[in-house]
């Protein structure tokens, strides 16, 4: 009996830990990203620390190894596949582990808004609403497994107490993972299918095992430990690099430094910006918010070097160094005779739910405003983040639909410091077949068969993006000025249609049909086709 009752102890205490101990990341914890199906990122403000890049395919759009403290991967690489393999064993580890504690209802609300080590489990979808506080040591671990997909609100928070560490928080995401605008979020992000960031901070980790990692707007990614242990402090400035007109009224280059200390933001910290350079007598100091964050700005004339000054952030008296930055400022409003009006293009966009689409914003002659004009934007929110004023760095846009099952509008106005404005205001809309309606004729008639239609399509607008849904509508036919185009789908199915050659001048109207199953969908976007 009494080796009985010590191997029933010993029983008792493994299962007690089955979930004590991490997962080991092994190769895969050396990267702040890691991708299967690529990275893109829209925002030039993005700093990422630890290495970036994905396999199998190995595309990284959008960033630049100056935005990375670590190695950047353009190319593939066998580190690559085999960080690949190790984030494959470390989610199958984290999504086997029996005995989980079951929630319902949002994190960072209710019971669920504190938190001790354990695993944790939602069979479906999961949100982070608000502020999630984890307690516990430096060595206690958080699992948590999300049977399809983590979304967080705007402005959703992860904290710590107690000495808990990002380190060992592991979210298993069973789909995608999208982490919203102004959020600080903590802990090692393993998706089966994709992740996006839509600018904020990420104390931790985005590792993708089979999709794309897309960052919409500027991001702060630091990769707070090494192979699972906790580092020391980390400073980091962020945008690595900024840009601005030279001179112009107003132009100011803003500076943020971040501070982790085990991946944890330090609130109340002073921080030091040494600037290098012809600016060197406008350096200053800054104290970290709630989120780490201190805020530095340079406003103009105060930039005088075209050649650029080096930034440095240093903390405690420089015993914690960040990387080193530059601002830059060059030419000026005299040349706007020669300057280009600012451009926006759609980068990204994912059918979700919520559906995204992400735009880049760009004006050679500075930067100076960007607003979402509403109306005429509906059932949409637009993320737009903070700029330096006069920047000629791409910034990213996210417009995220409200309900999902209704059509979007969004228009955004942009001008630069030459006063070229350009309004950019493609249709978003969902077309749906209604459930009760039978789509199965023998005859097609466009007549019967359309569902929607759109006035004031510019001849500039002649780009149309289909993403078909599951269950998706089998045939599509867009008619305007006496022309047709049609396409077959099939369900899941992204498609592009280029409808310009039947725009004219002024306003066009566009009339869409579809036919297919009762209830079937697809989203649909008419935007500049450049």
């Amino acid at each position: 009996m009494r080796f009985r009752g010590i191997f029933l102890l010993l029983f008792l205490a493994l299962a007690s830990n089955v979930h004590a101990q991490a997962p080991n990341l092994q190769t895969a914890g050396k990267f702040a990203v890691l991708a299967g199906g690529g990275i893109v990122s829209a925002d030039a403000g993005t700093t990422i620390v630890g290495n970036v890049g994905s396999s199998p395919t190995p595309t990284v759009t959008g960033l630049l190894a100056s935005q990375v403290t670590g190695t950047l991967y353009t190319a593939a690489n066998a580190v690559l596949t085999t960080a690949q393999t190790d984030l494959t064993a470390a989610y199958v580890d984290a999504a086997g582990r029996p005995s989980c504690t079951a929630l319902t209802g949002a994190l960072g609300t209710g019971t669920n808004a504190n938190l001790g080590p354990g695993l944790y489990c939602y069979s479906a979808a999961a949100l982070l609403n608000g502020t999630l506080t984890l307690t516990g040591s430096s060595t206690d671990v958080w699992i948590f497994q999300i049977g399809s997909t983590l979304t967080t609100a705007t402005g959703a928070s992860v904290v710590f107490a107690g000495g808990a560490s990002p380190c060992n928080v592991f979210w298993q995401v069973g789909s995608s993972a999208t982490i919203q605008t102004g959020n600080n979020f903590a802990g090692n992000i393993m998706a089966l299918a994709s992740i996006t960031l839509d600018g904020g901070n990420l104390a931790g980790r985005a590792l993708a095992r089979n999709g794309t990692v897309t960052i919409s707007s500027k991001e702060t990614i630091i990769s707070g430990c090494s192979s699972g242990t906790p580092v020391v402090p980390t400073v980091v400035v962020s945008p690595v690099n900024s840009s601005i007109i030279c001179g112009a009224a107003g132009s100011s280059i803003t500076k943020t430094a971040v501070v982790l200390s085990n991946g944890v933001p330090v609130a109340g910290t002073v921080v030091t910006f040494t600037i290098t350079g012809p600016d060197a007598s406008k350096s200053g100091t800054a104290i970290t918010d709630a989120s780490g964050t201190a805020t530095f700005t340079i406003n103009s004339p105060s930039v005088t070097s075209s050649a650029g000054d080096s930034i440095v952030a240093a903390v405690d008296g420089g015993t914690v160094v960040s990387n080193t930055t530059f601002a830059t400022c060059s030419g000026s409003t005299g040349s706007c005779s020669t300057t280009a009006s600012p451009t926006v293009t759609v980068t990204t966009q994912t059918a979700g739910p919520p559906k995204q689409v992400v735009f880049s914003v760009q004006a050679s002659g500075g930067l100076f405003s960007l607003v979402a004009n509403t109306p005429p934007t509906t059932n949409a929110t637009v993320a737009i983040p903070t700029f330096d004023s006069g920047t000629t760095m791409a910034l990213g846009v996210t417009a995220t639909k409200i309900n999902q099952s209704q059509s979007s509008v969004v228009e955004l106005t942009v001008v630069d410091l030459c006063g070229h404005t350009t309004v950019f205001d493609p249709v978003f809309a969902t077309i749906a077949i209604p459930a009760s309606t039978s789509q199965h004729a023998a005859e097609f008639n466009f007549n019967h068969r359309e569902v929607t239609h759109f006035n004031g399509i510019s001849r500039a607008e002649g780009m149309v993006l289909l993403q078909n849904d599951t269950p998706g509508v089998s045939l599509l036919i867009i008619r305007v000025n006496g022309s047709e185009f049609r396409t077959r789908l099939s369900n899941g199915q992204t498609k592009k249609l280029d409808i310009s050659s039947a725009l004219v001048h002024g306003s066009n109207t566009v009339r869409v049909a579809v036919t297919g199953n009762p209830g079937s969908s697809v989203d649909l976007t008419i935007a500049d086709g450049k």
